[in-house]
């Protein structure tokens, strides 16, 4: 079977009714293996408790459901997102301490409208017992198909257009060195080239992610001195180079950098 709302998706608060979705955020929190799911600063934000978590399952589920309507065989669709005419169930892509998937499973709506489909109903491991009719079990958000994309290749030169990468971003820059444009802009051009050699002598230090529809690798960007990061440079990979497309701040990286996989770098902090 097709889901086949009466009105485009375009998040899952279209896709499902929650009754408190903060409470099921907190619930998959505590089912999924220990994670820092905040960042250092909770200013200005209405979720305060794992805002990392909720961008995470915003954009899984916004990734899984662009594959799921862009198939036509009905067999492959179930294998992205369930579906067998009462209930619904996708991959969070997460995973509980023993390694085992978290799948969240939704209902079909008691009251049919033209507003959502689904109502949810939990977060279950896949040994649950509310999974054991949910036959094939669907698979991960996959956001590469080439795992060399993941590795950042050091022989390869690194291109980076300093005044235009600070023309857009300008506002992601720390207050304290905007004021004098020459400056940081020597400042970010040392910053670059420190980036080159760190990842140079580990290749980990380029942590992959998922920016802006598209595989990058992050470097980070140590502007006031050698040992503190200051925002991200993601790069892409081009023909026998790469080229630097933009900056990010630590939180936006991080963000992005989760969808693949939780980070390991001890540059990239949320």
């Amino acid at each position: 079977m097709v889901i086949a709302p009466s009105k485009p998706i375009e998040n899952i608060f279209d896709f499902a009714f929650f009754s408190d979705f903060y409470a099921s955020l907190n619930a998959l929190e505590k089912i999924a293996a220990p994670e820092k799911w905040t960042y250092s600063t909770s200013e200005g934000r209405k979720n305060t408790t794992n805002p990392i978590l909720e961008n995470y399952i915003h954009h899984t589920f916004k990734k899984l459901w662009n594959e799921y309507s862009s198939l036509t065989d009905e067999d492959e669709k179930m294998k992205v997102i369930y579906y067998d005419g009462t209930k619904a169930c996708f991959n969070t892509g997460l995973f509980t301490e023993n390694y085992n998937p978290i799948y969240a499973l939704f209902r079909i709506a008691r009251y049919a409208d033209d507003k959502k489909p689904f109502s949810f109903c939990s977060f279950e491991q896949d040994s649950g017992n509310r999974l054991n009719d949910v036959y094939p079990l669907p698979r991960r958000a996959n956001y590469f198909s080439d795992m060399r994309d993941l590795i950042y290749d050091y022989s390869l030169e690194l291109r980076a257009n300093s005044a235009h990468i600070l023309d857009e971003n300008i506002d992601r820059f720390p207050d304290d060195l905007v004021s004098n444009r020459r400056q940081l802009l020597v400042l970010f051009t040392g910053a670059v080239d420190l980036a080159k050699k760190r990842v140079q002598a580990n290749y980990k230090v380029a942590v992959p992610t998922y920016y802006n529809n598209q595989i990058c690798l992050m470097l980070p960007l140590c502007l006031h001195d050698t040992t503190t990061t200051d925002l991200a440079l993601a790069v892409q990979r081009g023909k026998g180079f790469y080229v630097a497309k933009t900056c990010l701040t630590l939180d936006m990286a991080y963000n992005d950098a989760r969808l693949i996989a939780k980070p390991d770098a001890d540059w990239l902090i949320p």
